[in-house]
């Protein structure tokens, strides 16, 4: 599973790092806008349940218990928790980028994939505890992509550009087709 998490996290970062080269040169991103009051209380439950239950699972079930299957599926679980938090920090702070957006995209599926893998595992169905964290993770996650995909307009703050902007129009369906779109002024 290390291996599987380490190939998984290089094409994740290939795609960040062609994204953001994408739009080198613009202006920088500002970040979201101040969340709303739900959306705080939303990142207190991904936080309690998506990363605090794991830690007490890896714990009592892996380390103290001597679960090799619940180690090696949670900490590689808490292992890229830990990489897409601190790739949308670099992303966002650091290059100032929009493209940290599509990170939750990239890490969620993953996520998912990790929660099936891991609930799928002998040790683990022998753990309650395990089970039960694997369960209301991939629980936790399915409702995240909702909340993920359905935030990104006031994420990327679409509602800020000028009242004046005129943006391309798409004449065609087939996008590559000459004439598809208004010409470039």
């Amino acid at each position: 599973m290390l291996v599987q998490n380490i190939v998984f996290f290089a094409i994740a970062s290939l795609y960040v790092w062609i994204g953001a080269r994408r739009v080198a040169g613009t202006l920088p991103f500002p970040g979201p806008r101040p969340p709303p009051t739900w959306f705080k209380v939303w990142l207190v439950v991904i936080w309690l349940v998506g990363l605090v239950l794991p830690v007490i699972t890896l714990a009592s079930e892996g380390l103290w218990s001597g679960n090799r299957a619940v180690t090696a599926a949670v900490g590689g679980y808490l292992l890229m928790f830990v990489a897409q938090v601190a790739t949308e920090i670099f992303v966002w702070k650091r290059w100032r980028s929009p493209i940290w957006v599509i990170v939750p995209c990239l890490y969620l599926a993953w996520r998912l994939w990790q929660c099936w893998w891991g609930f799928t595992l002998d040790g683990v169905a022998q753990s309650s505890l395990a089970a039960y964290t694997f369960a209301a993770l991939f629980v936790l996650w399915v409702i995240n992509i909702g909340v993920h995909f359905t935030n990104i307009p006031l994420t990327m703050r679409w509602d800020h550009h000028a009242p004046g902007t005129v943006f391309k129009t798409l004449h065609h369906p087939v996008a590559l087709a000459p004439g598809a779109h208004d010409p470039l002024e």
